[in-house]
């Protein structure tokens, strides 16, 4: 082996040193991929609909390339004002189901958080365990359990009418809107826990106390101590339910049946059978602007380095 082979080794180790040395050049490397990706899986679909969403489609089904106000329009069209067609009365309806499952996350959440925070070691462990439990398989089999669960024969009121408690199918136990509130609650629930438990497990639990101490009850010392503390984790993990809920698909169709038809299954319908991707991307619009306003009105409360709860 040469004398040059060892100084040539160190020339290009300390030319890969210096060119790693730069900012720029870190910068890249480490946010470049991840760049990329955005790019490439958000950024670039979300410009193509939003840029469809202006166009029509003709009887080819190829795109016509002049804009257009024709699919947003189409949104109201009916019978009566625009707010009683079938988009405006599907947007609603899923707003209503992403805030009801919203709130349930949150009331059923919030108490098992707070115990989990207080207690942690074995306890924070088992229950964290028995909560994802579910989620070791598919969604689409979480889903199917659910559908087996609710109906007129289904597992819950089978079991009702066993033991005598009732003698007819509850009609709240089946298809509709109820089923898939339960369900949409039962697939988030894991997102407000952690969120909740990441605010309460850094909380001084010595400023609680010494509320209690000067005389706030558990009412007062709840509303003017915890949670103004855990905000940032009530906000997130609200925004990490109510975003999926609002465009949830498979649980909806499963609980649904037919009698109830969300945002979601309302565009993919019409992509399906009618191939309106104009109709579609319009209608995904209002989906992006609402998940766009809940992060403004959020970000209007916490800063964004506290949506993570800590």
């Amino acid at each position: 082996m040469s004398v040059d082979s060892p100084r040539r080794s160190e020339t290009l180790r300390q030319q890969l040193v210096g060119a790693f040395a730069s900012r720029g050049t870190r910068l890249s490397i480490t946010a470049g991929p991840g760049l990329v990706w955005l790019v490439l899986l958000l950024l670039a679909p979300l410009t193509f609909m939003v840029t469809v969403s202006f166009l029509n489609v003709n009887d080819a089904y190829q795109i016509v390339w002049q804009p257009t106000l024709d699919n947003y329009t189409q949104l109201g069209s009916g019978q009566g004002a625009f707010w009683n067609s079938a988009f405006f009365q599907s947007l609603f309806l899923s707003y209503f189901i992403a805030a009801v499952t919203t709130v349930l996350c949150l009331v059923l959440a919030f108490p098992l958080a707070y115990l989990l925070a207080r207690r942690g070691g074995t306890t924070f462990k088992v229950v964290i365990f028995l909560v994802l439990l579910p989620f070791f398989t598919m969604y689409l089999v979480r889903a199917y359990s659910w559908y087996l669960m609710f109906g007129q024969n289904g597992v819950l009121n089978s079991a009702l009418m066993r033991l005598g408690l009732v003698s007819d199918p509850v009609g709240l136990l089946n298809y509709g809107v109820p089923a898939i509130i339960v369900g949409l609650t039962h697939a988030y629930f894991p997102y407000m826990l952690l969120s909740l438990y990441a605010s309460l497990e850094g909380l001084d639990f010595s400023l609680v106390e010494a509320a209690r101490d000067l005389g706030a009850s558990r009412v007062d010392a709840l509303k003017d101590v915890i949670v103004p503390l855990v905000l940032p984790g009530m906000i997130s993990g609200s925004l990490f339910v109510f975003v999926p809920a609002l465009g949830a698909f498979i649980t909806p169709r499963f609980l649904g049946q037919g009698k109830v038809l969300m945002i979601g299954q309302l565009i993919e319908s019409r992509i399906n059978s009618l191939y309106a991707i104009g109709y579609g991307s319009a209608a995904s619009m209002f989906i992006v602007v609402s998940i766009v306003v809940a992060f403004v009105v959020a970000f209007r409360y916490v800063s964004i380095e506290d949506l993570g709860g800590v």
